[in-house]
């Protein structure tokens, strides 16, 4: 029998077997892209679940597509 106490409980080895919950704080949107997104675009999500299509030319942003389902 083992009678050592478990080496991974309370750290960080067990806490990546928990499952990732994917919590947004506040109202900034996040960037992401995915590998179907077309080159030079990225995918703009808000804490409401929005999603838009946007490119970036220069510093502006423009959308693209308003909403993404």
């Amino acid at each position: 029998m083992n009678a050592r106490p478990d080496a991974t409980a309370g750290t960080a080895a067990a806490e990546a077997t928990k499952p990732v919950t994917r919590t947004r704080a506040g109202t900034a949107p996040f960037y992401y892209r995915l590998p179907d997104t077309p080159e030079g675009h990225h995918i703009k999500e808000y804490a409401s679940g929005l999603r838009q299509l946007v490119r970036f030319v220069g510093v502006e942003e423009q959308v693209v597509k308003y909403s993404l389902s």
